[in-house]
């Protein structure tokens, strides 16, 4: 069960060090990371504290009180590997690569960033099933990747963001049954100029359907993906299609697209069908969700 952190008292950044700093300690130790277990924790939490006080002596990163909080859901979670979170972090990791080109300015110092409050606040069921989606069942449990593998979602747009969500969707195992689908529709065909960054395309790809190609490539990564593409704007002509029932089926939308018609469009018919909406967009080295 998640104990929520109190960070009130403790800097966060701190407290995430002190705890990786005892992750790592034990995999010295081990040669393994700790186990979603009492005792993995309690090395880790030893660890912790003898670091906190060797640093209190060195003038390093200290704390006076160390929230075991924190230290609990850094550590029984630590063999976890989120095909989300690696997006993320790839994503600082080039961003600091233009940086360093002269670009901007370079992180100096350590980033740590965490997403405990996505954590279950419930029991559940972390017994492994012995398939690709183990670290995310470690995480959120079973329930969670059940009801993943049912989603029926609805993307609008295959390029830059596009091909980051159908790909994140293949390897959550999000809509991987026969009860779960997403649909992908983009009008466009793939151009030279999209290959820079829509990086499920290659250059054979030239002049096929963005949807298409999206679609069969993220297929490829997970075959029990339930997948269906069109290459149809979304727009008061194509109702016909995506009509009552298909929007009635969802269970989210999800934004991809690269203009403001179709933002309002989409948006208009999620607030119709009360649809939850992600929004996303970029604009070079800016982006919003």
């Amino acid at each position: 069960m998640l104990e929520t952190p109190d960070l009130r008292f403790f800097g966060r950044s701190e407290v995430l060090h002190l705890a990786y700093c005892g992750i790592f300690q034990f995999q010295k130790n081990y040669n393994r990371l700790p186990e979603n277990n009492e005792e993995d924790f309690q090395a880790v939490l030893a660890n912790v504290k003898s670091i906190n006080e060797a640093n209190k002596a060195s003038e390093g990163i200290n704390l006076d009180e160390i929230d075991e909080k924190v230290i609990r859901n850094a550590t029984l979670y630590s063999k976890a590997c989120l095909s989300p979170m690696a997006a993320f972090f790839g994503g600082i990791i080039a961003q600091e690569i233009v940086k360093f080109t002269g670009k901007y300015s370079p992180l100096k110092q350590w980033l740590h960033y965490d997403i405990f409050e996505t954590l279950p606040r419930v029991p559940v069921d972390r017994t492994p099933l012995n398939c690709r989606y183990d670290d995310q069942i470690l995480v959120y449990g079973r329930e969670v990747q059940e009801k993943l593998s049912k989603i029926r979602t609805f993307m609008i747009g295959a390029g830059a963001l596009g091909c980051e969500y159908v790909k994140a969707f293949a390897l959550m195992g999000l809509g991987c049954s026969k009860e779960g689908k997403v649909t992908v529709t983009d009008n466009d065909n793939i151009e030279v100029s999209n290959l820079n960054r829509q990086f499920l395309f290659r250059k054979n790809n030239v002049g096929d359907s963005k949807a298409k190609v999206a679609c069969e490539i993220a297929h490829d990564m997970n075959n029990e993906l339930n997948v269906q593409s069109y290459k149809l704007y979304v727009a008061t002509e194509t109702e016909s299609v995506f009509n009552d029932k298909f929007w009635e089926g969802l269970d989210f939308v999800v934004n991809a697209v690269d203009n403001i018609k179709a933002r309002l469009y989409v948006d208009a018919r999620c607030v119709w069908y009360t649809k939850p909406l992600l929004e996303s967009g970029t604009l070079g080295t800016k982006a919003n969700s």
